[in-house]
């Protein structure tokens, strides 16, 4: 009985992003039930001209540079995604890798002489990806334009969710996110052992290694369609109608 009621999937990201996913799973035939892990506080960046190109490696980061740079700037996101919400906030110059740090260091290749980035991140993140950048010859200026603080608890109604078996899955797209909702479930990860955790990266897999899930899936590739494919239509989705046969020629 607890199975047939499983058909709810536990969102942990922020906003944007949030939406993007809710939708995906009701197209799927899933109850998607929006848990964001995460606060986003967003730090504008004093205006800077003079800037060779950006690199965004997350949407997060769009909101505080929107007023600090020109919108024609050059800017490389980390992914398609990212990417087509920096067009969606007006930059007009974009391109992307294919989702991770390590594909954006061998996407922007050798850099010609004298050329400068802009790393616009977060508090305490993209320390490594312009250590990175610097050793393959890039002048890195790093900013941070947002903060995030981790939700500490779990409202009531995410609670009754997990402790009522109906909970199929839960979604991470951030190690922080991950550990985030593990502290917020504090003593009680017990009510994990029924659920699947799906996660973006092996990174992120690896933060939720201590928790008593089910399954821990990882996406083949950093993206959402590979993460939801993971999961797959709902059980209780109605399949589709059957092609009709075609008669065969005399």
């Amino acid at each position: 009985m607890a199975e047939a009621l499983a058909r709810t999937v536990l969102v942990t990201r922020p906003e944007p992003g949030l939406s993007d996913t809710r939708a995906a799973l009701e197209t799927l035939g899933w109850e998607p039930h929006l848990a964001p892990m995460l606060k986003i506080s967003s730090v504008p960046m004093h205006p800077a001209r003079h800037v060779g190109r950006v690199i965004v490696t997350s949407s997060q980061s769009l909101e505080g540079l929107r007023d600090a740079i020109p919108l024609s700037t050059p800017l490389t996101a980390v992914g398609e995604r990212t990417a087509a919400r920096a067009r969606a906030a007006g930059f007009t110059c974009v391109d992307h890798a294919a989702g991770n740090a390590a594909s954006l260091v061998r996407h922007l290749g050798q850099p010609e002489h004298g050329a400068s980035l802009l790393l616009a991140t977060g508090e305490g993140l993209g320390v490594e990806l312009a250590a990175d950048l610097r050793n393959h010859g890039w002048r890195v200026t790093r900013r941070v334009v947002y903060r995030t603080a981790a939700t500490p608890t779990l409202d009531a109604s995410t609670r009754d969710l997990l402790s009522g078996d109906r909970v199929a899955a839960v979604l991470f797209y951030s190690a922080v996110t991950a550990r985030s909702f593990l502290d917020a479930l504090g003593s009680e990860r017990a009510m994990l052992t029924r659920i699947r955790a799906l996660a973006l990266s092996s990174r992120i897999g690896d933060a939720l290694r201590d928790a008593p899930f089910a399954d821990i899936g990882v996406a083949a590739r950093p993206s959402q369609n590979a993460l939801l494919s993971l999961l797959g239509p709902s059980p209780s989705m109605p399949a589709p109608p059957a092609s009709p046969r075609r008669k065969a020629t005399p």
